[in-house]
């Protein structure tokens, strides 16, 4: 791969020359299928990868023997992983998976280690180079966790839906800075799904969504975020132009109760595309598991209050 090509890459772009020159000789070049595995969690590491072409899913396998995953990260063009490979001698700590048709580039363990061996001093330059690199992941990852766990702390403490709307709303938008968005519970009486918060609409109290809407079909069919860079041209569902999502980017983030859609959240830029990244859906797939959990809760104390009253009522007939 010569030089020019390499430093298209976003990595190589931003080295400095003397360390670009001393790492060009030492790339090499893999293709990968969508869904093809290129390392599995466990396994020994014998290189670091960075992405020419395509995305990769990084997971954690939760079970096994039910092939049930976390996904930890989706890297794109630019991206690298596996540099571990190169620092540690640790088996992989994670899954990596062609999440498309994907051309990566390598650095083998043993091209560094042999650079090591005959030119030390290049070698830390390189070291030193992806360390900082790391060290600026560490630091955005650090924030997302902060604001993982404070969300959970304050979801966990809400009495009603409506502040698990508002704790909700407003931890997602000082992460994750869309223009609008939208908090919404599925009503089992009415057999649709209201909104119950929301920033950036002018909605009437009430607002509701039925079952056949684009949106809610996917995710009911899916079960998973909703990620749209280009929402007008996005053909996995139709929105006109008078829907109250309609825009330029959108991120939606499901949750469940007792394995069943219970409601979602729906950010959205208006304006720009490629507003929301994989970084954002994986941050607000984590709030929405607090939030799973939270209306759960909410739901039994419902319940409970409910069992009280017509105790009481019972009591009082008789």
């Amino acid at each position: 791969m010569s030089s020019e090509e390499l430093k298209n890459i976003s990595l190589f772009r931003n080295m400095a020359d003397d360390i670009f020159r001393i790492v060009a000789p030492l790339v090499g070049e893999e293709n990968f299928k969508a869904g093809e595995v290129i390392f599995k969690e466990g396994s020994s590491a014998d290189r670091l990868f960075i992405i020419k072409n395509g995305e990769v899913d990084i997971r954690k396998v939760i079970a096994k023997e039910d092939e049930r995953y976390k996904l930890i990260a989706v890297l794109v063009k630019g991206g690298f992983f596996g540099e571990m490979a190169i620092f540690l001698d640790q088996p992989r700590s994670a899954e990596a998976v062609a999440k498309t048709d994907a051309t990566l580039l390598t650095i083998s363990k043993k091209d560094f280690s042999d650079l090591f061996n005959s030119s030390p001093a290049a070698a830390f330059k390189i070291m030193e180079f992806f360390t900082s690199v790391i060290m600026d992941r560490l630091r955005n990852t650090t924030n997302e966790l902060v604001t993982i766990y404070e969300t959970g702390r304050l979801v966990s403490a809400a009495r009603s839906v409506s502040e698990l709307s508002d704790i909700v709303m407003e931890k997602a938008f000082g992460a994750i800075e869309p223009e609008a968005g939208l908090f919404i519970i599925w009503n089992t009486f009415n057999r649709e799904f209201e909104v119950y918060g929301q920033k950036g609409f002018d909605l009437g109290i009430g607002a509701d969504l039925p079952e056949s809407d684009p949106l809610i079909k996917w995710l009911v069919e899916n079960g998973e975020p909703f990620l749209s860079f280009d929402l007008k041209n996005d053909n996995r569902i139709s929105i006109s132009e008078e829907s109250i999502y309609s825009g330029s980017s959108m991120l939606a983030s499901p949750f469940f109760s007792h394995d069943s859609l219970s409601g979602f959240i729906i950010l959205l830029n208006r304006t720009r595309q490629n507003a929301f990244s994989y970084e954002h859906m994986i941050l607000l797939s984590a709030i929405s598991g607090y939030v799973s959990v939270a209306f759960d809760n909410l739901q039994y104390m419902q319940e409970a209050i409910d069992r009280s009253r017509l105790s009481r009522a019972k009591a009082t007939i008789q």
